[in-house]
């Protein structure tokens, strides 16, 4: 998602399962740090989906 951005190349990076309310499939997504906290706070604020989980890699 956000690899070839300047602003994730600390190196860190992180996985978010989130599950689609909807349709109840799971997809994973890769995110820097930073990232991962602004992508966590859009689906906080989205009622179709639920973040499973989230962790650094």
């Amino acid at each position: 998602m956000c690899e070839h951005s300047p602003e994730c190349s600390n190196g860190a990076s992180c996985q978010l399962v989130l599950e689609n309310g909807r349709t109840g499939l799971e997809t994973a997504e890769y995110y820097c740090k930073a990232h991962l906290v602004l992508r966590i706070w859009e689906v906080e604020n989205d009622t179709a989906l639920r973040a499973v989980s989230a962790e650094q890699l």
